[in-house]
């Protein structure tokens, strides 16, 4: 029925047994050395997690310390500004009952001398410089986790 021996179908069959088998063991060899980078990247992955875990409470706490140290600095600056608004409203309110007249015009100065006659506005500019400086801390305390 075949024209090839018995002799020659064996030979057929180990050469073909030999193949399968170098296959077989070449794919375990492989999967064996996937299964390690598999746990390699495993373990690395979760030791990043954990660094990165770290990064995060670092910059939850260097933010709070901020929020903190800038809810503090906040209130000062409102005592000092609001105090310095009653003064000025007081002076306003009543003024010097000894004098009735105009104030006199003083002479020009030399340099051009600017004061912030405004409180609210005084007290703005100081709220916005302190979040100003309070936000560069912020950053400078954010670029400096690692």
């Amino acid at each position: 029925m075949f024209p090839l021996s018995s002799a020659a179908w064996i030979k057929i069959a180990a050469i073909a047994g030999i193949i399968l088998f170098s296959y077989y063991k070449g794919y375990l060899n492989e999967h064996e050395k996937f299964v390690a980078f598999q746990s390699e990247v495993s373990a690395i992955g979760k030791a990043q997690e954990v660094k990165n875990a770290d990064i995060v409470k670092q910059h939850n706490q260097i933010t709070e310390n901020i929020k903190n140290d800038y809810e503090d600095k906040l209130a000062a600056l409102d005592a000092a500004y609001s105090s310095n608004v009653v003064d000025i409203t007081k002076r306003v309110q009543q003024p010097n009952a000894s004098s009735n007249s105009l104030p006199t015009v003083s002479k020009p100065t030399r340099t051009i001398v600017r004061t912030i006659t405004d409180p609210l506005f005084a007290r703005a500019c100081a709220e916005t410089t302190l979040q100003l400086s309070e936000l560069q801390k912020w950053v400078q305390g954010q670029l400096n986790v690692k």
